[in-house]
């Protein structure tokens, strides 16, 4: 896991933890194993670390460089995603499968699995449009690279750090209320999008305040799983929904949506209980608290075994 060192200069820290993330995506698209989705899942998963990291420095960055940057790694993330929803939708099924247990239930997952998977591009047209997007997101990450180490961050210490922190704190404790509220598939995802990027961001920062950092990235690592598996359920459910008859047909739909449906509701309640618990502290008591632990960790020899 890549992070900021006691020793490290922010600034250089940084540029450096850009530099290995890029330097891996790019491996993993030149290597082409046989595992490909995977490959490209992993690309994805970068790409939004970048894009957590761009966040964290926003508050001290051009506006111009910060708008330029989340372009070009926006373009990255929706070039990928199109070859990710098909292969994510076909492993929910299965797995939403594998717990149902009456014999109508258990009928109609066969039903919609056996056309499910068998409908899509033509043989060898998905791979190539893949490898091409992946290509494409190489030239658009090793630009970006150059662009990242010649980043000017003209703030020192938790002053490079700390506003983009509280930001994205508050964000992920503020996208909460929505699904609270509205309990829609969109609210849920957006806050999901927002837990993700602060979970990124904590990862990097964990060595300056160890016991606490290293709960909250447990618990927002757990709250976004959940939340990604509500997305991938909504997902398929709408895939379905949109075509039943291309899909087993409007039966079989019918008994798969409403199982889905069943397990969005268990999440959900799940996901509310669990952000509630996480984000219990208000963002800037939150965000104090952290540059005490910062200003103590972050000077050689003083306070580095500090919990």
């Amino acid at each position: 896991m890549l992070q900021l060192g006691v020793e490290d200069n922010v600034g250089d820290g940084l540029l450096r933890i850009s530099r290995e993330l890029i330097k891996k995506a790019l491996a993993l698209i030149s290597q082409g194993s046989d595992d490909r989705a995977e490959e490209l899942h992993q690309v994805r998963v970068i790409n939004k670390r970048l894009r957590a990291l761009l966040r964290l420095v926003r508050p001290v960055v051009s506006r111009e460089f910060f708008a330029r940057e989340n372009r070009r790694l926006k373009k990255v993330a929706d070039r990928l995603a199109l070859f990710r929803d098909d292969a994510v939708s076909q492993h929910t099924l299965e797995r939403i499968a594998t717990m149902v247990s009456s014999a109508r239930e258990k009928k109609a997952f066969h039903r919609v699995r056996e056309v499910f998977t068998g409908r899509g591009l033509e043989p060898g047209t998905l791979e190539r449009r893949r490898e091409e997007a992946m290509r494409k997101a190489a030239r658009d990450l090793r630009e970006a690279n150059r662009s990242f180490q010649a980043m000017l961050i003209p703030a020192e210490e938790w002053h490079a750090v700390g506003p983009g922190l509280l930001k994205a704190y508050r964000r992920a404790r503020n996208h909460m209320l929505r699904p609270l509220t509205e309990g829609t598939e969109e609210a849920f995802h957006e806050w999901r999008k927002h837990v993700k990027c602060l979970h990124y961001q904590l990862q990097m920062l964990e060595p300056a305040w160890p016991k606490r950092l290293g709960t909250m990235v447990r618990r927002l690592k757990k709250l976004e799983e959940k939340l990604g598996k509500d997305h991938d359920l909504a997902v398929l459910e709408r895939l379905l929904s949109d075509s039943p008859e291309a899909s087993g047909g409007q039966r079989e739909v019918k008994h798969v949506t409403a199982c889905l449906g069943r397990q969005c509701k268990k999440l959900r309640r799940e996901t509310v209980a669990l952000g509630k618990e996480i984000f219990r502290e208000k963002p800037r008591k939150f965000a104090r608290k952290f540059s005490q632990r910062w200003n103590a960790w972050h000077r050689p020899g003083e306070g580095n075994t500090l919990l």
